[in-house]
């Protein structure tokens, strides 16, 4: 963080906590979209040329009088707040490092009228399942009486075809057309920033990013993930924040559906630029 930055949150506590003891008012829902508004824009990280990765989670601490009164908005404030940041992520070209969550606790030791807004970074890991445990082997004891015959040397069986190494090509089918997927994704939106554009006004400017992750020895594994869209994201069905892909996978945004496809050999296809 800069000094001036450092600076201007050290007036701004300063000046809350003055006014707070003095005038005991009472903390209003718009103040706390602007100070969610003002922390990812402090703690934004470059991730590429035209993109910026901000926390997706909020603990915002309030004093008892204050947590009592806005935590009996309980989801619809979340909701609201929610759609704040995610509105002025579009507009400064912000990505989210997951589903937005928003948390409201409550800290004794403020007063009313002052709040401290605290954010992290939360990723969504996959659960590793446990190796299986070993399996118990018999042997019988030998025979001492038993005659030892020679055989022949048993040839193995011939083995598989060598598999070709890389990882498949990912092609994205929409109106039975195909655009490869190259690593590490393409983001899916409306604006012209988008790396590919879907002229639909169901679907937000940056609405939904298609990642490629390697995976082994020749493997790729295809994760989708909500950019903080306005009317979400559907996986085969079901609304999804994130989800991985497989062939054959459908994604609708807007009104626009799409099939994920999976191939050994790149596909040539004309170049478009919007669907």
């Amino acid at each position: 963080m800069r000094p001036l930055q450092r600076f201007e949150r050290r007036l701004e506590g300063i000046v809350s906590g003055v006014f707070a003891r003095a005038f005991k008012g009472d903390v209003e829902p718009i103040e706390l979209a602007a100070a969610l508004k003002r922390e990812i824009d402090n703690t934004a990280r470059i991730l590429s040329r035209d993109r910026r990765l901000v926390p997706n989670h909020f603990t915002i601490e309030l004093g008892p009088g204050d947590f009592e009164r806005l935590n009996a908005y309980g989801r619809t404030l979340n909701h609201e707040l929610a759609n704040e940041l995610r509105d002025h992520a579009d507009i400064q070209r912000y990505t989210f490092s997951g589903p937005i969550e928003i948390e409201l606790t409550q800290q004794d030791e403020l007063p009313t009228g002052k709040f401290r807004v605290v954010s992290a970074t939360v990723g969504t890991q996959r659960p590793q399942q446990p190796p299986p445990p070993p399996q118990p082997t018999y042997q019988p004891a030998p025979d001492p009486n038993a005659t030892v015959l020679q055989s022949a040397p048993v040839q193995p069986p011939p083995g598989p075809p060598p598999v070709r190494r890389g990882h498949p090509q990912v092609m994205l089918e929409v109106n039975g057309r195909r655009r490869p997927i190259n690593p590490p994704g393409v983001v899916l939106g409306r604006g012209t920033d988008a790396d590919i554009q879907i002229n639909d006004p169901g679907v937000s400017r940056r609405h939904a990013e298609i990642r490629l992750m390697p995976e082994g020895p020749g493997g790729v594994r295809v994760v989708l993930v909500d950019l903080g869209s306005t009317n979400g994201t559907l996986v085969n069905g079901r609304r999804a924040a994130e989800a991985e892909l497989t062939d054959g996978s459908t994604v609708r945004i807007g009104n626009t559906t799409m099939t994920l496809r999976l191939a050994d050999e790149p596909i040539a296809q004309p170049p478009s630029s919007g669907w």
